[in-house]
């Protein structure tokens, strides 16, 4: 099939940007805003956004994003929220631009940005970010040196940038209160809840994280009273063998009456009782 100059020049154009990160990114950016605004299902998240306001019980939430990435998050709660703070964190500059860019765009003033990483030292540290066979940065997919997995068929680019902790975050911005915070740090959760535990056990945030429920490090926070579950964007259900999902929801028994009606296994147990009745 021979191709149509408007044709070659479409697949000029795709090749232009693809190759070219600040154009891809800015690109990134449009949809992302667009998204956002007319708040389409766009992410992962889609099944959590619905019962946020549940779940955080308030109007007024203080929300941490840590590994924001460019937004995708932020940028649908700050709009659900607009009476509440998102502190986003995002180590990559590229990435950190391209979130105040839509915040700009979307005239969001509920949206804190903090380009630095978030684990369990303050300081620095290397992080690597992957480049894709096309030449393009995938920031999303960034891991810091002590949580980096190795693949021979991927190459990176390594920078410095800063780390923090949540507890040292917390306290030198003498936040008293935290309702949620979510945790995307590709493979490094277990060093961001390490780095916040003073916070957590002090004020006892709903937390999502992305890893499997079965880690071992989960274990100190079963301890202190937290519970996992799993979502439909409807209700929670305590997770199954037989279920799994990528991203798990921790709340602590002290929010169990607020959160009752989202049970889809008390419901469950209200129908079998009713039937018995």
């Amino acid at each position: 099939m021979h191709l149509t100059s408007h044709h070659r020049a479409l697949k000029t154009a795709s090749k232009i940007v693809l190759r070219n990160d600040r154009l891809l990114l800015y690109v990134k950016s449009i949809k992302l805003a667009v998204e956002a605004s007319i708040l389409r299902s766009i992410s992962v998240y889609d099944r959590l956004i619905p019962l946020l306001p549940e779940i955080v019980g308030r109007t007024d939430p203080v929300i941490l994003d840590i590994g924001a990435n460019m937004g995708q998050f932020a940028l649908r709660v700050a709009q659900q929220f607009p009476e509440g703070h998102i502190y986003s964190f995002e180590p990559l500059h590229e990435s950190a631009m391209g979130l105040r860019r839509t915040r700009r765009w979307l005239r969001l003033s509920n949206i804190s940005i903090q380009e630095e990483a978030v684990c369990d030292a303050v300081g620095t540290e290397t992080i690597h970010v992957p480049i894709l066979k096309s030449g393009f940065r995938e920031g999303a997919l960034a891991a810091l040196e002590g949580n980096k997995t190795s693949y021979d068929d991927v190459g990176y680019d390594a920078e410095i940038v800063r780390t923090n902790t949540i507890d040292s975050f917390i306290k030198t911005s003498a936040l008293n209160r935290v309702d949620f915070i979510k945790v995307d740090t590709e493979g490094a959760e277990s060093r961001v809840i390490s780095g916040g535990l003073a916070t957590i056990e002090r004020l006892l945030p709903a937390l999502y994280l992305e890893t499997p429920l079965e880690q071992p490090w989960l274990n100190g926070l079963y301890e202190i009273g937290y519970q996992p579950f799993y979502n439909n964007g409807e209700k929670l259900f305590a997770p199954q063998l037989d279920t799994r999902q990528t991203d798990v929801l921790l709340l602590h028994r002290c929010r169990s009456s607020q959160i009752a009606h989202l049970r889809a296994d008390l419901d469950a147990r209200t129908t079998v009782h009713r039937q018995d009745d």
